[in-house]
């Protein structure tokens, strides 16, 4: 009991001296997408080599991106069909690793965005599996990316009313 007093008090006492670090801007069912998804995704795109045009679908921002995202893994839940093989994680991130000049600079741009490799495999383990839901889900061929996109477009358009979407506006909640 002793013990978590102690804890608390710790908390509360940290509590009083934090610094906002990140933002919850939306909820999608339980999942959460803060600010640092959103600013994350801006910088992913280019260095990622997706084979699915999900992340450049003209016309919808990172926000709206990662929103949607958060939706398709909702569909995807935990089924084993949708979990990208640990190997192909590894590779694509190392695929993206190989875009920087040395490893200095690699270690750079994930200490800057506070990650490491193995929050950086989470996030793109994330993104394929958004990916693999897609590549099985919609009929549309990838490479007619007009085609595919209304394709994902019509999917999105019929799914997100069943969700629960909503967007945490700074100093409280609402639905959207």
């Amino acid at each position: 009991m002793r013990a978590l007093l102690l804890a608390l008090l710790l908390y509360v006492s940290s509590v009083a001296r934090a610094e906002v670090i990140d933002r919850v801007i939306y909820v999608v069912e339980d999942q959460v997408v803060l600010q640092s998804d959103v600013d994350f995704e801006k910088v992913i795109i280019p260095l990622d080599a997706s084979p699915s045009p999900f992340w450049d679908r003209p016309g919808i921002d990172a926000e709206q991106i990662v929103v949607d995202a958060a939706i398709i893994r909702e569909l995807a839940g935990d089924i084993a069909l949708y979990q990208p093989p640990d190997d192909a994680v590894r590779a694509r991130v190392e695929a993206m690793r190989q875009r920087f000049p040395d490893r200095a600079s690699w270690g750079a741009f994930l200490s800057g965005r506070g990650l490491d490799e193995d929050g950086l495999r989470a996030l793109i383990r994330r993104r394929m599996v958004v990916e693999r839901y897609l590549a099985r889900t919609l009929r549309a061929d990838p490479t007619d990316k007009a085609a595919w996109w209304a394709s994902c477009n019509a999917l999105l358009t019929e799914v997100r009313p069943r969700m629960r979407i909503r967007y945490v506006p700074l100093g409280g909640s609402k639905s959207k």
